[in-house]
């Protein structure tokens, strides 16, 4: 790995560039390919899911005037943003169109009852990517808030304000969102289920949030009755009520103003375009120069209509063999998970029984969803892109507010099948594996199975596990927030979670900076029990065992399983997006996601004959083993 970072330069239109990124430029010259035969008139019937997504791309390879007029429009709308109602109403047509503004919103299940879908509101409102970087006192800190406001006036100006009401409105704008960022939960609360659980009704939200116009947000978003909410941030939605009140309708005005642009200003053409990539681009990650126009459309529509776009690219390049190949390696990963769980010294019987029935019951999606989402509704227009993310946005938002008062849809994916990446659902209590991350260097149907395990296994196993990280263990089998542990158990648990924490929180990836061990437990917690389960895992394949003397460029098949495992998370990453992600990201960089787990599993000394003191290794009283 080490000679492949030093030979592998990061493309100039990328923040970062490993193993992920590789596939990602792959899979985007496969979905190229396929619309580009899409984009011939005759290439379809009109109204089918390919003149669909050809019509789409064909609008987005070419800016048009008609986006000019989209953007206008758009931001006319903004004026009316006085507090109250008018604000209220704005901040449901934005959320709607896909501005995210004020918070986030969205129809989930209930984390205590998940049969039902309720509506749940979380902070949010805010232009950098986390509230730290609206209070860190450190002069590279400074300087990116400074930039920020710069961006913003330069926007606003682009939008046809004078250079002066910009300058003024960028300076408010700031001073709002520091002010919604200062109300935020702090990162590590926010990732705690039991702080982000606050069960109210339209009546108890109006108490708390008094200058918010509540029943017209959801009057504006179709919902007349929205039953039972869940407040995730209480504290919040209090201080944005003040600052409804408080602020100058002025500043309301310009601060939509300012995110309806952020939002749409990716998907236009000229200096819009230019001046987005300017801040969110160079300053916030490094990267040189802005991708290639059909790239940024693809990966709009992969966005918007991922499944329309997802069903051609699952016919050509996902096999049939291959998802037949993955769901057996679901299988000996999760019997390995059982063997463990079932082995452990530390859990007691009653604990390991929950345990075996909530792993017994994880659904396993592989490739592509059963039943395709309907895209039916969505308007299409060949000179419209700005207008076709808009209406395909609404559209997707619409499916999502209309779940409210049905039944659960568990065939629901929250990720398009091109997508490289996979995801535990502890409210379906699911693991998922889009067909585009199975490929190499993680999965190949062709290669050996040592290989495989090391790459797709572990991923596997780490999904697997996220039913049992310090998140996911407080959900039960049926995807309900509750406490199935014993209280011995569930101390000796936390006990080895923090020893993980401490681990991670020694790491520094750049000289001023470390990890947050507390932030990344979740994700750490599985990268440990992923590695070993998957391990495991591949002992009981019988193409393995048959093969277990068999080697390969002299390598042994525990060998190749360590070594594909490293390659696969191999990665070179510009400083700024490193830093970026070490203060926004729940997984740790991916050089610790190699070196954390690795330095405390005895297979892997044993493996390759490592002796005590060697340098990756901890010391037998130091390393951490939960799974």
């Amino acid at each position: 790995m080490g000679h492949w970072q030093d030979v592998s330069e990061i493309p100039k239109d990328k923040a970062r560039w490993g193993a992920f990124d590789q596939i990602e430029e792959r899979n985007r010259k496969v979905m190229k390919a396929i619309l580009e035969a899409a984009m011939m008139p005759s290439a379809a019937p009109a109204g089918s899911i390919k003149r669909k997504v050809g019509d789409f791309y064909a609008s987005g390879i070419a800016v048009n005037a008609s986006d000019e007029t989209n953007l206008a429009t758009a931001l006319a709308t903004m004026k009316d943003a006085r507090t109250g109602k008018n604000l209220a109403s704005l901040f449901a047509r934005l959320q709607a169109q896909g501005t995210p503004v004020g918070f986030s919103f969205g129809i989930r299940q209930d984390q205590k009852n998940s049969s039902r879908y309720i509506a749940q509101i979380f902070q949010g409102g805010l232009g950098l990517p986390e509230r730290e970087y609206y209070f860190s006192k450190d002069d590279r800190s400074q300087k990116q808030r400074d930039a920020y406001v710069t961006h913003i006036g330069k926007m606003l100006a682009l939008s046809g304000m004078s250079t002066t009401e910009a300058s003024k409105n960028a300076a408010d704008i700031m001073a709002l969102e520091t002010s919604l960022a200062e109300a935020a939960m702090v990162r590590i609360d926010a990732r705690d289920p039991d702080k982000t659980y606050n069960l109210m009704s339209l009546a108890q939200l109006k108490e708390i949030a008094p200058n918010i116009e509540w029943a017209d947000f959801f009057a504006t978003l179709g919902i007349a009755e929205p039953g039972d909410i869940n407040v995730g941030q209480p504290k919040f939605f209090e201080a944005l009520s003040r600052l409804a009140n408080d602020t100058p309708a002025s500043t309301w005005a310009a601060y939509n103003t300012w995110h309806a642009l952020r939002s749409l200003a990716p998907q236009m053409g000229g200096a819009f375009e230019q001046e987005s990539f300017a801040f969110y681009g160079k300053v916030l990650t490094g990267v040189e120069e802005m991708e290639s126009r059909d790239k940024r459309v693809i990966a709009t529509i992969d966005r918007t209509m991922g499944e329309a776009l997802g069903q051609l690219y699952v016919e050509k390049a996902f096999s049939p063999a291959a998802k037949v190949k993955a769901l057996e390696l679901v299988k000996n990963v999760r019997l390995a998970l059982r063997d463990r769980i079932q082995a452990l010294d530390w859990m007691g019987d009653a604990t390991k029984k929950e345990a075996i029935i909530k792993l017994d019951a994880i659904a396993v999606k592989i490739g592509y969803p059963d039943q395709w989402k309907d895209y039916s509704a969505v308007e299409i227009k060949r000179d419209d892109y700005l207008g076709n993310v808009l209406r395909a946005s609404r559209v997707e938002f619409k499916r999502q507010t209309h779940r409210l008062g049905k039944p659960i849809d568990r065939n629901a994916w929250s990720m398009s099948p091109p997508t490289v990446n996979a995801y535990y659902n502890a409210s379906i209590n699911e693991i998922v594996f889009p067909a585009g991350i199975l490929q190499s260097p993680f999965f190949d149907e062709r290669a050996d199975d040592a290989s495989n395990y090391g790459g797709i296994g572990m991923v596997i196993g780490h999904e697997l596990t996220h039913g049992f990280d310090d998140r996911g263990r407080k959900f039960d089998a049926i995807g309900n927030r509750r406490d199935w542990w014993t209280a011995d158990d569930a101390a000796r648990y936390t006990a080895k979670a923090d020893a993980i924490a401490k681990q991670y929180d020694a790491f520094a990836p750049l000289p001023d900076l470390n990890i947050n061990g507390r932030a990344t437990l979740g994700e750490n917690i599985a990268d440990f029990g992923g590695l070993r389960v998957a391990y495991l895992g591949l002992q009981k394949s019988e193409a393995a065992h048959k093969n277990a003397a068999h080697k390969i460029d002299g390598l042994n098949a525990e060998q190749r399983f360590f070594i594909n495992y490293a390659q696969s998370w191999r990665q070179n990453i510009r400083d700024a997006e490193l830093r970026r992600r070490i203060l926004t990201d729940s997984h740790s960089p991916a050089r610790f996601r190699v070196l954390g787990p690795l330095g405390n599993l005895p297979e892997f000394q044993q493996a390759f004959s490592c002796k005590p003191g060697a340098k990756m290794l901890r010391a037998a009283g130091d390393t951490v083993t939960i799974w």
